[in-house]
């Protein structure tokens, strides 16, 4: 399994061997998918989970500190959103998760939810209310969009693992400074808790 983070403190919590197959990708949509693609034809891993932060638009009513599990990832523009823009009918706009792999953190107490991902910051707590409207998303992550489709793409099974470290809007990257330390550290213990799960279940079936 190959583990995938924007940047190395959401690597650091993870004990060995899962930090040991940890790489960053990089922070925004075309960096995270020029790296995923990369690494994917170079490490040819057979699942991928990505960790990292989000935030929650305030309808969502997930607190800060919950670990979420992407149900999908829509990306989102935000004139469109505003009615400034459109996005062309032929463009993919919803990238699917491994139903597998998302079941298996569900089961592990993860919170489902459809993860919007988004050129940069929501900053306006107008327009994250906006955002929260459009294709029902609950969380919002900078990376998750191009990591999923450039999973997809290769035919590699994929998760998106977060924390949630503020509320999208005004207060969001003031939230985040303070939060995305010790909610990398609950990612982690989430994420090596299923992993460990697996693997016993693997070994009684044998």
């Amino acid at each position: 399994m190959l583990i995938l983070a924007a940047f190395d403190p959401e690597l650091a919590p993870f004990s060995e061997p899962l930090r040991s197959q940890g790489r960053t990708v990089g922070v925004g949509l075309v960096t995270a998918a020029h790296a995923t693609a990369r690494l994917l034809a170079s490490l040819r891993p057979r699942a991928v989970v990505l960790v990292g932060s989000c935030g929650a638009y305030d309808a969502a009513s997930v607190a800060v500190g919950s670990v979420i599990v992407a149900e999908h990832v829509v990306l989102v523009d935000a004139a469109a959103v505003q009615g400034y823009g459109a996005i062309p009918g032929p463009m993919n706009v919803r990238a699917e998760v491994d139903p597998a792999l998302l079941g298996r953190f569900e089961d592990c107490g993860c919170v489902p939810g459809v993860v919007a991902s988004t050129l940069g910051i929501t900053t306006s707590d107008d327009l994250a209310r906006g955002m929260a409207q459009h294709g029902g998303a609950r969380f919002e992550n900078l990376e998750a969009f191009a990591v999923v489709e450039a999973c997809a793409a290769a035919g590699v099974p994929c998760a998106v693992v977060l924390g949630v470290t503020n509320v999208v809007g005004s207060k969001g990257r003031a939230q985040w400074q303070r939060n995305h330390v010790e909610v990398a550290a609950r990612v982690a213990h989430l994420v090596e808790e299923t992993v460990a799960k697996r693997s016993t279940k693997g070994r009684s079936r044998a």
